[in-house]
């Protein structure tokens, strides 16, 4: 009979000790804490609705994006340029990701000191069906370990603490953001160089000569220095894939009235019965160049590099004896 007690009794030692366990997981504060603190700051289905994207930023120009069937512009100066739908894709993409997110500050006194006064970067999402937003959050200084970024709602004093995986975005300059591409990558209008046919190309820089593909792996030529000339196809091939790939490192809509100009016209004939020209003009004194496309509306400014990787006189295509 002893021992049956004391097996009684440390039975209920244990199932106190295990109600206590149990308690102290339940209602300890810090871990109460970390489990309501850990949410979305927008929903998955949310974001997929979202056409309408503004960040204001102290030290930056404010963008606006606008989604359009599908595609993503930015909205300056009353005009709408294409930017990199992945790009928006990939800064939507933390807004629905599950964080724990503490409480850091609960009075507006604490703003100027977290960054989150005039210096603030402000951003606003709008989904498809309302006028008013759906997000609507400053972001301000990073932590003390540069891990994680304080923000505030924009109708709440009180200050929250995330995971940074925000700044890089909302302080990139508007160039990071635009397609700047002078021939589409993907969709109905998309180059591909097995599709190139013919290359022409006219005017002082480059001269007045035409390639032409005369089986899947050989080419001939005629004008300048090309005719009777055995040419060097894989050159060829890596200069439609630099023409294919190339891209400008603003838009514009006037260029340099001072400027002494020349042009230079590619036309590229493809097997599919498009044709695809880029006309480039050069002020060869200041090394400026600008360069429009068919199918867009849109004006190009190019490097110098860009310029001499897309602009070749004849004899770049002549093969040589190794």
């Amino acid at each position: 009979m002893q021992y049956q007690h004391k097996i009684q009794i440390l039975g209920a030692l244990g199932v106190v000790l295990l109600l206590l366990l149990i308690g102290t997981f339940i209602f300890n504060p810090d871990t109460t804490f970390v489990r309501q603190s850990t949410s979305r700051l927008l929903e998955k289905q949310t974001i997929q609705k979202v056409t309408k994207i503004a960040i204001k930023n102290a030290d930056l120009q404010e963008l606006t994006f606008i989604k359009r069937t599908g595609q993503w512009y930015l909205s300056r100066e009353s005009k709408e340029y294409p930017v990199k739908n992945q790009r928006i894709e990939d800064m939507l993409k933390p807004f629905g990701n599950s964080f724990i997110i503490p409480v850091r500050a609960t009075t507006a006194q604490a703003h100027e000191r977290l960054g989150l006064g005039a210096s603030a970067s402000h951003i606003t999402m709008w989904d498809e069906n309302t006028e008013k937003p759906v997000l609507d959050l400053y972001f301000g200084n990073p932590d003390a370990t540069g891990k994680e970024i304080y923000f505030r709602s924009a109708n709440s004093d009180v200050v929250k603490s995330i995971e940074d995986q925000f700044s890089s975005y909302i302080q990139s300059s508007p160039q990071s953001w635009y397609d700047l591409r002078l021939f589409p990558q993907t969709g109905t209008q998309g180059l591909k160089s097995e599709l190139v046919q013919k290359i022409s190309c006219s005017g002082n820089a480059s001269g007045n000569f035409s390639l032409s593909r005369t089986g899947q792996a050989s080419w001939s030529g005629a004008g300048g220095n090309l005719n009777s000339k055995e040419l060097d196809t894989k050159k060829i091939d890596s200069y439609i894939q630099d023409l294919i790939n190339a891209s400008g490192d603003d838009f514009v809509d006037t260029i340099n009235e001072q400027a002494r100009v020349d042009k230079t016209i590619i036309t590229l004939e493809l097997g599919d019965g498009r044709t695809k020209k880029i006309t480039i003009i050069s002020d060869h004194e200041s090394r400026s160049h600008w360069a429009t496309v068919t199918d867009t509306p849109y004006m190009y400014q190019l490097s110098e590099w860009q310029f001499n990787k897309i602009v070749k006189e004849s004899a770049y295509f002549i093969k040589t004896e190794q």
